[in-house]
């Protein structure tokens, strides 16, 4: 993939005048590129353009999870989130304002997901159409998190072609809702994977009293995050 890479940064490099233009033509040729490589990997989307972002928060949630236990309590929640966060923000994927994560927002939001969705997507920017549509998504999510992945996941690919092919959508409200859709389906695959990694290292496979409810902690994070994405 890197070979690939940079023949197409050299042949950009010498067939162009360095104008504004070709820098956004190497930047979707670029982008293709990486697309391209997660095009057979689960949990990716690669119709989805912005699937990179999910997959930022997957990767730095692995990183969380190598040097943490895994999280089972409002206060190790929040730090996750703190952490991912940060590592997030460290590619420029964020918005500029500083979201305080604290305990308390968690606990917030576990003590009623749909209105705290609900009200930090009602105080965003987005047209109401935009919103109306994200509001739908989430709150199907927030009842699809407890089903088998595979499920959720044809659910969220499928809401991805629908606003792919949406014309309502402005260019910006487009990268937004398919950047949430992406940190959802990339959260809550990496909760079932530690579920069952967690499962593997149990001695005798005694079971291990659970915090969170099966997709808690994933719908909790994307909540949190969406203060910074819209």
């Amino acid at each position: 993939m890197k070979t690939t890479l940079l023949c197409i940064i050299t042949a950009v490099f010498f067939n162009s005048c360095s104008t504004e233009e070709d820098f956004e033509t190497l930047a979707e040729q670029t982008n293709t590129v990486h697309l391209s490589a997660l095009k057979n990997y689960f949990p990716a989307n690669s119709s989805n353009p912005f699937d990179l972002k999910g997959k930022k928060i997957y990767d730095a949630l692995n990183d969380y999870y190598e040097n943490n236990k895994t999280v089972n309590s409002t206060a190790e929640l929040a730090d996750q989130i703190r952490c991912i966060s940060e590592k997030f923000n460290e590619k420029g994927s964020w918005s500029s304002r500083l979201i305080p994560f604290t305990d308390e927002m968690v606990e917030s939001i576990m003590a009623d997901p749909d209105n705290s969705m609900i009200t930090i997507v009602e105080n965003s920017s987005l047209q109401t159409y935009a919103k109306t549509s994200l509001i739908t998504f989430l709150q199907n999510f927030i009842i699809k998190r407890q089903q088998q992945f595979n499920i959720t996941y044809s659910y969220i690919a499928g809401y991805e072609s629908n606003v792919l092919d949406d014309a309502v959508f402005t260019t910006e409200e487009r990268e937004t809702v398919l950047t949430v859709t992406s940190i959802s389906r990339y959260s809550l695959y990496s909760e079932e994977e530690r579920k069952d990694k967690d499962w593997d290292i149990l001695i005798g496979n005694k079971p291990v009293k659970r915090f969170f409810k099966s997709g808690e902690a994933a719908l909790i994070s994307v909540i949190a995050l969406l203060e910074g994405l819209i």
